[in-house]
């Protein structure tokens, strides 16, 4: 006998509970797969190809949003694709994610630095700086 509960039978709880949790579990960030895109993204930058490492790091990034070197790679790759705009967005995210991202800071400075915006440039110049980013001095000299 089945034991009936509202029209349906207890198998069918037992399977929307595993459908429910399967559902659950896939949600959650995917290092493993990020980590995978990330090294073709980075790989695919060296090699010039910035259209398909853009592609690489939004698949890493959607496995793992949470990750301040996809963004900050995601980056780099939007200012060689001439996104000034959308590389400052990514430096700035990769910074929220990881705020010792010294790296992060001074491609923002270099960003800035060609903007013309020479404020803005010594301010993340300086943070790059005082995070310990080496070969600094030759940028924030004259910011002082």
């Amino acid at each position: 006998m089945t034991l009936k509960i509202n029209s349906l039978n207890i198998t069918d709880y037992r399977f929307l509970l595993l459908l429910f949790v399967i559902t659950i579990s896939s949600c959650g960030p995917n290092i493993k797969k990020s980590e995978r895109h990330l090294t073709a993204g980075i790989d695919k930058i060296f090699q010039a190809r910035h259209q398909e490492a853009l592609e690489e790091l939004n698949l890493a990034i959607r496995y793992n949003p949470e990750s301040s070197e996809a963004f900050y790679y995601r980056g780099a790759c939007k200012r060689n694709l001439q996104d000034i705009e959308g590389a400052i967005e990514d430096y700035k995210k990769s910074i929220e994610l990881n705020p010792a991202y010294a790296d992060a800071y001074f491609n923002l400075g270099s960003i800035y630095d060609y903007l013309q915006d020479r404020s803005m440039a010594c301010y993340y110049y300086i943070k790059a700086e005082a995070l310990g980013r080496p070969n600094t001095n030759e940028y924030t000299r004259w910011c002082k």
